[in-house]
């Protein structure tokens, strides 16, 4: 007989392990459900591990140090879990596929537990290919053991818009777009095509980089047409992702200044040829923060 649990609000669920049936006669499977903050450093070690293992193209946004802290910070009113897929052969458990859930309503609800993804962004969930169907089987058949669920959508290119995306940021879009941008050039300097480049600093020391952060987020309020301040959630999660990657020596602020003064700055995740330019912001040549590969 299956036992079943409900996830605790606040708390972890799903602790009490939760032994699907045996699928194919090749292994016994188990989910955990763990809310945000709830997640463990054992699951988080395992999670980098599936991550390393499955080599995925998205490394430091799929990393739990991004996703976890846009979960606890941007995930605005949904009923979201992650679901932590083990399987156990031969005396041994490992883990097979994390996937961040947004549950349906128990009365409203269409239903369908759909993946979640941070506004703006569309990633993947981490399951090994081998064992997807496996996975979302096993996945399925304990989520109906919880609450009426019928489905479970692990497209990543089917993803909702959230509320704010549907009311603040169409605002800023038709207030960038009643700016032509050839007006920008006009409030440049005269001189600004014959200035010497800007000298540029990397600053990498954990202690330097939460100034570093909040100096990029006083030139994006600013400059920026859409900055950070007004959307306090996701500057919030700035902040956090930037100094959880410091502390593990995984991120960089990039400050170039003219005559003494901050003029752009970058926000890198990762280190070497395969660093991320997550976050930028020029203050000379009108360009909004952006997000692109280095």
């Amino acid at each position: 007989m299956r036992a079943r649990f409900t996830v605790i609000e606040g708390g972890a669920g799903g602790q009490s392990a939760v032994e699907a049936e045996t699928l194919g006669g090749e292994a016994s499977w188990r989910i955990d459900l763990h809310r945000p903050a709830a997640v463990g450093e054992a699951e988080v070690a395992a999670w980098r591990a599936l991550l390393t293992r499955l080599r995925v193209a998205e490394p430091f946004r799929a990393d739990p140090d991004y996703l976890l802290t846009a979960a606890q910070h941007q995930a605005r009113s949904v009923d979201l879990v992650f679901a932590f897929a083990w399987n156990s052969l031969a005396g041994r458990e490992h883990l097979q596929a994390v996937i961040p859930l947004a549950m349906p309503h128990r009365l409203w609800g269409n239903g369908v537990a759909e993946i979640w993804h941070p506004p703006g962004l569309t990633i993947g969930p981490s399951i090994d290919p081998d064992r997807g169907e496996k996975v979302r089987e096993a996945l399925l058949d304990h989520l109906r053991g919880i609450q009426p669920v019928r489905a479970i959508a692990l497209d990543p290119q089917v993803r909702r818009p959230s509320l704010f995306e549907r009311t603040i940021a169409p605002v800023r879009s038709a207030r960038r777009a009643a700016i032509p941008p050839d007006s920008v050039v006009g409030v440049r300097p005269f001189d600004a095509f014959r200035s010497p480049p800007p000298e540029t600093e990397r600053i990498a020391d954990p202690e330097r980089i939460r100034d570093a952060v909040e100096m990029y987020l006083g030139l994006d309020a600013r400059f920026s047409p859409s900055p950070l301040v007004n959307d306090p959630s996701e500057a919030t999660m700035v902040r956090v992702v930037m100094r959880r990657f410091a502390q593990r020596r995984l991120a960089s602020v990039d400050v170039m200044r003219r005559d003494g003064a901050a003029v752009a700055a970058r926000l890198r995740l990762g280190i070497g040829p395969q660093a991320l330019i997550w976050r930028a912001v020029d203050t000379e040549s009108g360009r909004p923060r952006s997000e692109a590969s280095a």
